[in-house]
C-alpha cells in the first residue's frame, strides 16, 4: 500500500527528545490535558498548552515555553498518570526508576508517596481491578505484579515466570469487573482475575503491547514484530513485520499501530486489513487516544523519539478521515479494484489447471503431460516420536506413485530460526514421503500447517496441499518402552481428585500425542498408572490414578507438574484444588536464592551508607579547598587530591553497586519463579492463599515458611 497524505488535525514541536514508551497524557488541574514525557536520564518534560503548571519543582524549559523540565535523581523508565486521590479528578504523575516509584501531585507540587520497589519497575499503570474498587497504581517488576493504594499501601501482589513488558485493565470474562491482562517476556499473556490467574494464553515472543479495543476484543503486540487481536480469549488474526510495535490504539472502528520506523497503519479489527497508513518524519515514541484540543472527541495522539507531535482523528471505515463525505475515498476504490482482479487472475489459472487435468485424465501414461495428476491424489500427515533424535518426526506423503517436491511448514513458536521450516530435497532424493523435525520448546498446544507441492519427477508444474495437524499440549512426551530402566526420583505432587477413570483416560488422550489411545481393561477397572518419557532431556513422568481418587505425579520438573495439574483442573472443570508436594531440587534451590537475596540486601545497605558518608566527605572537601585557594595553594591541591580520591572511590562503589542491583534482580527472578511453580501446584483458592502465604515469608525473610508452602500451601 502507497503512502497516504492524510494530514493531522492539530502539529506541534516539543523541541526535545523524547523517549520511547515512556510519555502519558493527564490531567494535573482536573480539566487541561498536559503531555508528559521521558526526555533523557532523569529529566521529564510537561507540555501544558493551556497555561503554565502551578510547581515550583519544574522549570520552565528554555527550548519550548509552553513546556517545563521536572529533574528527579533516578533514571526514568516509566511513566503512569491517575486520579488516585479519593474524591479528586486531578491526576497524579507516577515517576519509575529501576527499584524506586514516586507519585507526585504536580498542581500542588508535593509528593503523595515514595516507595521502594525491590523487585524492579518495567511498567506502571493506573486502573480499577477486580474487587479493588478504588484507582490503584499497578507496577510490573521483573518477576511480578504489585497493587498501591493512594497512600502508597500494598493492596495485592503477585508473581508471574518473566519480566513484566506490558499491563492492562480488562473486563476479560464480561463479568462487570475488570481483570489485570499482563504481557511477559517469555511469551505469555496472562489474566489475573482477583489475584488469582484463569488463564495463560501462549504467543511466540516477548508480550510488548496490550491494549483495550471494545468489550470482547483486545490488541496485542510481540517483541517480534507480530500483532493482532483477542476476542473471548480466541485470536481472531495476526499479523507479522520487520518492524516493532511501539504501541496500538483502538481508533473509532479500527486499530491503529504506531512502528517503530515511524509508521502509523489503521487496520480492520476484524480482518487486519491495511486501511489507511501515514509515514511520520522520525521513529515513533508513543500513540495515545486523548481529547488533547477539548473539543468533546478524542484524537489520536502519535509522538515521535525527535518530539513532534501529531494528531489524527478517530479512523472510520464508511467514511474514512472525511467526516463529511459519503463515498468510499478514491484510494480504497483503487486497491478493492486491485484485490479483485487478482483474485480473478489466481481463480482464471487455477480453472485452466483443471480443465487440463480434466482433459488429460484418460490418457495413457506415457502420453500424460507434465501438469497431470490422478483426481483421487491425498496429501497424508502423521507424527511420531523419535526418542534416537528427540523430537517429532512429521512425515508428509501422498496416496499414490506422485512425489512431495517440497513442503512449508508454519508453527507458532517450534523453529528456532522462525516460523517456518522449508524442506525441499535434491532431485535424486524425491519420493512420495518426505519427514520434518518438529521440537516444541515448550508444553503449549500447536496446529502445525503443511503446504506442500505434489507432482511427478518430470513435472513442471506442482499443484499445491494444504493440511493443518494439530500437536497437543504434551506432544513431546511418550509412553515409556517397559524395558526401559527407570531413575529414581523423590520428586513428586499428589493430591485428590473423585472422578471416573474413564474421563482421565479421555484426558489423556487429548493432551498426549500417543499411537494408540489409552483404554481401560474392562468397565470394573477404577485404577490406572501410566508412564511417559520425555523427548527433550529423556526424564520419567509417571502419573498414578488410585481407585480411592488419589492421584500422585511423579516428575523432577516442577513446572511441568503444575502444568499438568492446571491442564487436568481446566479439563474436568475444578474450581479448587489441593496438593502435596516434594521437590528435594527446588527446596535447596529456594534455600539457596533466599540466602543470595538476603546477603545482596545486606551489600546494598552497606554500600549505600558508605556512598553517603563519602559524599558528605566531598561535600565538605569541596569548601575548604576553595578556602585554602586564597592562602595557601598547598593546601588546596591536598584537598583536591582528596576529593578526586573520593570521587574514584564514589566511581568503584557506584559499579558495585550496579552489579549488586543485578544480582538481586536475577536472585529475585529466580525465586518469584520457584513460588510461581508453587502456585501452579494449587487450583483456585489454595493458589491464591500460597501465594499470599509466599509474600509474607519472603517479607520476614522466612526461609523455612517458604519450604512448608511449596510442600504443602498456605501453613
Amino acid at each position: 500500500m502507497q503512502t497516504s497524505t492524510v494530514q493531522p488535525v492539530f502539529k506541534l514541536e516539543l523541541n526535545h527528545k523524547v523517549t520511547p514508551s515512556v510519555v502519558t497524557i493527564a490531567k494535573y488541574d482536573g480539566t487541561h490535558p498536559c503531555l508528559t514525557a521521558s526526555a533523557g536520564y532523569d529529566k521529564i518534560i510537561i507540555h501544558h498548552p493551556y497555561g503554565e503548571i502551578a510547581s515550583g519543582r519544574a522549570q520552565r524549559s528554555h527550548a519550548h515555553g509552553e513546556v517545563s523540565e521536572l529533574n528527579v535523581s533516578q533514571a526514568v523508565i516509566a511513566l503512569a498518570a491517575g486520579p488516585l486521590k479519593p474524591d479528586s479528578p486531578r491526576d497524579i504523575l507516577l515517576i519509575g526508576s529501576p527499584s524506586q516509584i514516586l507519585a507526585y501531585d504536580v498542581h500542588d507540587n508535593s509528593d503523595l508517596f515514595f516507595k521502594e520497589a525491590p523487585d524492579g519497575v518495567n511498567i506502571l499503570i493506573t486502573g480499577v481491578f477486580g474487587k479493588y474498587h478504588e484507582m490503584l497504581a499497578i507496577v510490573g517488576g521483573n518477576s511480578s505484579v504489585q497493587g498501591l493504594n493512594w497512600e502508597g499501601n500494598e493492596v495485592f501482589w503477585n508473581v508471574v515466570s518473566g519480566k513484566v513488558c506490558s499491563m492492562i485493565t480488562f473486563d476479560f470474562d464480561k463479568d462487570g469487573e475488570n481483570e489485570l491482562l499482563i504481557g511477559c517476556d517469555d511469551s505469555y499473556i496472562r489474566v489475573l482475575k482477583n489475584n488469582h490467574f484463569i488463564i495463560e494464553l501462549a504467543e511466540t515472543g516477548p508480550v510488548t503491547c496490550l491494549s483495550p479495543i471494545s468489550e470482547v476484543r483486545f490488541a496485542y503486540g510481540l517483541a517480534n514484530g507480530t500483532i493482532g487481536i483477542y476476542e473471548e480469549g480466541l485470536r481472531l488474526w495476526r499479523v507479522k513485520s520487520k518492524q516493532n510495535a511501539i504501541a496500538l490504539q483502538s481508533s473509532g472502528e479500527s486499530l491503529a499501530c504506531a512502528w517503530a520506523n515511524g509508521r502509523l497503519d489503521w487496520r480492520d479489527s476484524s480482518s487486519g486489513r491495511v486501511l489507511r497508513r501515514v509515514q511520520m518524519r522520525a521513529g515513533a515514541a508513543a500513540m495515545m487516544l486523548a481529547d488533547y484540543r477539548s473539543i468533546g472527541s478524542p484524537d489520536l495522539i502519535c509522538v515521535s523519539d525527535r518530539g513532534e507531535v501529531l494528531g489524527y482523528p478517530p479512523y472510520h471505515e464508511n467514511v474514512g478521515f472525511n467526516a463529511t463525505s459519503k463515498k468510499l475515498p478514491s484510494e480504497e476504490d483503487r486497491l478493492a479494484i486491485t484485490e479483485l482482479l487478482n483474485k480473478k487472475q489466481a481463480l482464471m489459472v487455477e480453472l485452466q489447471h483443471y480443465e487440463a487435468n480434466a482433459a488429460n485424465a484418460g490418457l495413457d501414461p506415457d502420453e500424460r503431460p507434465a501438469t497431470g495428476m490422478p483426481t483421487n491424489t491425498r496429501l497424508q500427515v502423521a507424527v511420531s516420536p523419535d526418542e534416537d533424535k528427540g523430537c517429532l518426526n512429521l512425515a508428509i506423503s501422498t496416496n499414490n506413485e506422485t512425489i512431495v517436491r517440497a513442503a512449508l511448514v508454519l508453527a507458532e513458536g517450534i523453529f528456532d530460526t522462525g516460523e517456518t521450516l522449508a524442506r525441499h530435497p535434491p532431485l535424486h532424493l524425491l519420493r512420495s514421503i518426505l519427514h520434518a523435525p518438529l521440537k516444541p520448546p515448550r508444553d503449549v498446544p500447536v496446529d502445525v500447517h503443511i503446504k506442500a507441492l505434489v507432482g511427478y519427477v518430470d513435472s513442471e508444474q506442482y499443484h499445491i496441499f494444504e493440511l493443518t495437524k494439530h500437536l497437543p499440549r504434551f506432544s513431546m512426551y511418550t509412553l515409556a518402552p517397559s524395558t526401559l530402566v527407570k531413575n529414581k526420583t523423590d520428586s513428586y505432587v499428589t493430591f485428590r481428585i473423585m472422578e471416573r477413570i474413564q474421563r482421565i483416560c479421555i484426558w489423556i488422550n487429548q493432551n498426549f500425542l500417543l499411537e494408540q489411545e489409552v483404554e481401560i481393561e474392562n468397565e470394573n477397572t477404577k485404577d490406572l498408572y501410566i508412564s511417559f518419557l520425555c523427548l527433550r532431556d529423556r526424564s520419567h513422568l509417571d502419573m498414578s490414578f488410585a481407585a480411592d481418587g488419589n492421584v500422585k505425579l511423579t516428575t523432577s520438573d516442577i513446572g511441568l507438574a503444575g502444568d499438568l495439574i492446571q491442564s487436568l483442573a481446566t479439563y474436568l472443570n475444578l474450581s479448587d484444588l489441593q496438593s502435596i508436594a516434594q521437590f528435594p531440587e527446588m527446596e535447596q534451590k529456594l534455600r539457596e536464592e533466599m540466602a543470595n537475596a538476603s546477603q545482596v540486601g545486606e551489600s546494598r545497605s552497606r554500600l549505600a551508607a558508605e556512598t553517603a558518608e563519602k559524599a558528605q566527605l566531598i561535600t565538605a572537601l569541596l569548601p575548604a579547598a576553595q578556602d585554602a585557594a586564597a592562602y595557601d595553594l598547598k593546601e588546596m591541591l591536598n584537598r583536591y587530591k582528596e576529593v578526586m580520591l573520593l570521587n574514584e572511590e564514589l566511581l568503584t562503589g557506584c559499579h558495585v553497586r550496579r552489579a549488586t542491583q543485578e544480582q538481586a534482580v536475577v536472585s529475585l527472578k529466580n525465586l518469584h519463579i520457584i513460588l510461581r511453580h508453587a502456585a501452579r501446584l494449587r487450583v483456585g483458592k489454595y493458589s491464591k492463599a500460597a501465594v499470599t502465604a509466599c509474600r509474607k515469608a519472603v517479607q520476614d525473610n522466612n526461609v523455612e515458611a517458604l519450604i512448608k508452602i511449596l510442600q504443602v500451601g498456605d501453613c
